[in-house]
């Protein structure tokens, strides 16, 4: 108790900056480890770390609980505090006048890189500049801007996408192939003890998993828009409602297309969390009044007009954790994108109606001598279609890809992560799985088969008949046959990673990163490969 007092008299006096903010978990994710080690450790209930980004508040407010990890508590209180000590972090400028808490950042990363393809090897250079600005005007009121402008000194961008989630999801980078790439996340934020309401970009994530989770994962590309969120006591309510980018079947851009969110957690017991979500998206209009209602049913809202009916995308899921024991937690999810009662196991094409993800797995906590150890492993299955819409344009995906789980429909994986911490912000991760999918049937040109639909013979209508349910942009064709999980074109995909991260000098930052993957059948086999090497200074 006496050590908790300490540290909490400590975020009193010395942590004025950033008060009213978010964790910023792109920049830095001991925050995210702590609470996930917290709730292991037996000191926090599994629903403490379910949606990220949290507010600060929020986890320093825990600071003390696990006398292990005092040095945890001391690295967030070193990245986000305002001492005047030889001890603080560098920053270009702050202020803090008793109104206004204001901190000035500055960064700038290089990344060399090799990526071997099939037989080819190409080596690549990134530097990318950035500046953050962070604070509170008075206690409630919040706000963070963070702004990069890199450039690609060597390499393709194309190869230089696969060894980075978020590169590939940049659209100049990508799509144009431009030397100079952006990223910015932005909002502000007012917050008090049981009430935050954000507008900006920012990461967004709901789940247990610490691999990846089906209605929200962190690995997406930010979003733009509005989040709710309402904690109290054993009980959280979490609104999201934000503006994606989404293609249509020839690449264009699809107009004003919107994704939004429920969720409801309860924690019953210190060591259990349940939590139930409805998730809506709708495109080709202005923001809907009937989802952006905090309180809305969206699958009600949905079926409320015959346009809505027609175009939207709704879901439904569920989500659980347990802590059977200190150390160990039991995972699982299922999310419904259609569910019919009445065709349940029906093999025929009425049984196409049933459009399912569902996800179970366990973390083990382990202690290697003084440093703590996490072992997780989980099973996902994406039945075909699931995410995509049969009006196509209302997939849920932003900027070309899942919103949710980073895999495509009619696929399975099991998927192994190892974590060890040496200290908080030194750790080595190793993530293996192994991914079956079963792809659309693609003509020589690449492009999903043509064919006259099987439903009305000789009526010479053109039909995707290839389409099996495999891609989540291509949902149209859903009724055209009976489906079976990993119809169509077989792939079978091994993937290994290592990650090692750290601060050996305070504001000097460096990750290691190599990766493997081998792919055969399917419509594009092959084995490819790289190593990756980044040096940051600043944050």
């Amino acid at each position: 108790m006496m050590r908790r007092a300490l540290w909490l008299a400590l975020w009193a006096s010395a942590t004025t900056i950033a008060a009213a903010q978010n964790v910023d978990v792109v920049s830095e994710r001991a925050t995210m480890d702590a609470a996930l080690l917290r709730v292991l450790r037996g000191a926090a209930s599994p629903g403490t770390m379910a949606v990220w980004p949290q507010p600060l508040a929020a986890v320093t407010a825990q600071a003390g609980l696990v006398p292990s990890m005092a040095d945890f508590d001391a690295y967030v209180h070193d990245y986000y505090g305002v001492v005047d000590s030889a001890d603080a972090r560098f920053r270009l400028h702050r202020i803090n006048d008793g109104t206004l808490q204001l901190g000035l950042d500055a960064s700038l990363m290089m990344r060399a890189g090799v990526q071997t393809l099939f037989d080819t090897t190409d080596n690549f250079l990134l530097a990318r500049p950035s500046v953050r600005a962070m604070g509170n005007i008075s206690k409630n009121l919040g706000f963070f801007l963070d702004m990069s402008n890199g450039v690609r000194l060597r390499g393709t961008s194309s190869r230089i996408a696969a060894t980075d989630a978020t590169l590939a999801r940049t659209f100049k980078f990508v799509v144009e192939e431009q030397t100079f790439f952006d990223r910015y996340i932005g909002y502000v934020q007012y917050q008090s003890e049981h009430l935050r309401v954000r507008f900006g970009r920012e990461p967004l994530q709901m789940g247990f998993s610490p691999i990846d989770n089906l209605l929200h994962s962190l690995d997406a590309a930010p979003m733009d828009g509005l989040l709710i969120d309402v904690p109290y006591k054993n009980v959280r309510f979490t609104s999201s409602h934000s503006m994606v980018e989404g293609v249509d079947i020839e690449g264009r851009a699809v107009p004003t297309k919107f994704i939004a969110t429920h969720r409801l957690a309860v924690d019953p017991f210190p060591w259990m969390s349940v939590a139930v979500s409805d998730a809506i998206v709708y495109w080709n209009r202005g923001l809907d009044l009937a989802y952006l209602n905090p309180l809305a049913f969206f699958v009600s809202a949905g079926l409320g007009t015959a346009n809505r009916s027609a175009t939207d995308n709704s879901m439904l899921s569920i989500d659980l954790a347990v802590r059977p024991f200190d150390g160990m937690m039991v995972y699982g999810a299922f999310l419904a994108d259609d569910l019919s009662y009445s065709t349940l196991g029906d093999t025929s094409v009425l049984g196409n109606n049933n459009k399912w993800a569902w996800q179970l797995g366990l973390s083990q906590l382990f202690d290697v001598g003084q440093y703590p150890a996490l072992v997780s492993a989980e099973y996902v299955r994406v039945d075909p279609f699931t995410y995509s819409h049969r009006s196509v344009n209302a997939s849920y995906t932003h900027m070309g890809a899942p919103v949710g789980y980073g895999m495509q429909p009619n696929s399975d994986r099991v998927a192994l992560q190892g974590r060890l911490w040496l200290t908080p912000r030194t750790s080595l991760r190793i993530d293996a799985d192994y991914t079956r999918w079963g792809e659309n049937i693609l003509d020589a040109d690449g492009n999903i088969v043509m064919g006259e639909d099987p439903r009305y013979p000789g009526s010479g209508v053109m039909t995707p008949i290839g389409n099996v349910g495999g891609d989540v942009l291509r949902g149209d064709g859903d009724f055209l046959q009976g489906n079976r999980f990993l119809r169509g074109v077989m792939s079978t995909t091994r993937r290994i990673s290592i990650w090692f991260s750290g601060e050996a000098l305070r504001n000097v930052f460096t990750d290691v990163r190599i990766g493997y993957r081998n792919r055969s059948g399917g419509n594009d086999p092959g084995s490819s490969m790289f190593v990756t090497f980044e040096l940051r200074v600043g944050y």
